[in-house]
């Protein structure tokens, strides 16, 4: 996910050294600090996927995909991009750490092991967002790539604050089903930018985030099928989760939507072309519909907030204790089929 309510990075001046190798050893000394064992399911390292020659939208449609940095045809798309990638690479690494403050509360040990290998899935596609940066992107790539680990959502640092929030094993399956479909709908249309490398990303990454949103449909299905989580406490949670999701495509109207779209950076949702500026409010309206018709297939009572609606009927601390209290039920959850 790399739209929504953000803060912009900063870097410092001068040289910075080091090698991809080097970052790679600085990830593992940042899964040691986290107490993370990456899951050996999955393989730590790049994926790619061939993609189409020529840029398909924008002022370049029709020209070849830019293959280096040197090719971008501007400082200021370059920039552009280079924050896109940064702003990937952050959520995927943060969501190791907001996703770690849980690992050992684990409803069940089928649970702790999918949220391990989410854990380990994650970190790859932080690992490939700071290959693009650390092998294209000069000081500035190196500089940003290292800055990926230093920063902690533990510490509210993360760059899109919806991975600064604090989770509950409810919000986890709510997250991974909802909040990993905005992510969805994110990389597939990254899927069609001008900048090569970053688009042959994309679909082993989509791919893997298939296995995320497994998690969390199947673990809101059991959730249901307990009906120890009282409905009206859920449907608060629910539409917590919602208000992240809706405001992590951005504003209904947005310029920078409008350039992006321009510079061939961002592909629009399905390929479907109109008006860039209003391309975030097309592909909110694309996930809502989606996520309308999975929402009934879990439980006709539980709804989702109207996004232009008042951000009303959200979760207390008052029912944050009370869902504590049920959570220390083994039952509160259905067994895995």
């Amino acid at each position: 996910m790399a739209s929504g309510t953000r803060t912009t990075p900063t870097s410092t001046a001068g040289t910075v050294k080091g090698t991809f190798d080097d970052w790679v050893d600085a990830m593992r000394a940042w899964h040691r600090e986290l107490d993370v064992t990456p899951d050996p399911q999955v393989v730590l390292g790049t994926k790619f996927a061939e993609v189409g020659p020529e840029i398909a939208f924008g002022r370049y449609a029709g020209e070849r995909r830019w293959e280096s940095e040197a090719e971008i045809p501007s400082p200021a798309i370059r920039d552009e991009l280079l924050n896109l990638i940064v702003w990937q690479g952050d959520s995927e690494v943060r969501a190791v750490e907001q996703a770690r403050q849980l690992l050992d509360s684990a409803p069940t040990e089928h649970d702790r092991n999918r949220l391990a290998r989410h854990m380990t899935e994650e970190t790859r596609h932080g690992w490939q967002m700071a290959y693009l940066l650390v092998t294209h992107f000069g000081d500035d790539g190196r500089r940003a790539a290292r800055e990926l680990l230093e920063r902690r959502a533990t510490r509210g640092e993360a760059l899109l604050e919806m991975f600064n929030i604090r989770l509950n094993w409810v919000d986890v399956f709510s997250w991974h089903n909802w909040g990993d479909r905005v992510g969805k709908y994110q990389l597939t249309m990254f899927g069609g930018c001008a900048f090569a490398p970053f688009a042959r990303c994309v679909a082993p990454m989509l791919q893997e985030e298939g296995f995320h949103l497994a998690i969390g449909h199947q673990g809101l299905q059991r959730i249901c099928a307990a009906g120890r989580v009282p409905v009206a406490l859920h449907q608060r949670y629910i539409n917590r989760m919602m208000w992240i999701c809706y405001d992590a495509f951005g504003s209904e109207v947005s310029t920078r939507a409008q350039r992006i779209h321009d510079w061939g950076l961002k592909a629009p949702w399905a390929g479907k072309d109109g008006d860039p500026l209003h391309a975030n409010a097309r592909a909110r309206t694309a996930f809502i519909d989606e996520v309308r018709k999975l929402l009934k297939l879990l439980s006709p009572e539980l709804t989702l907030p109207d996004p232009h609606g008042p951000r009303e009927n959200l979760p207390t601390a008052e029912d944050e204790t009370a869902l504590q209290q049920v959570l220390r039920n083994p039952g509160w959850i259905a067994a895995a089929a």
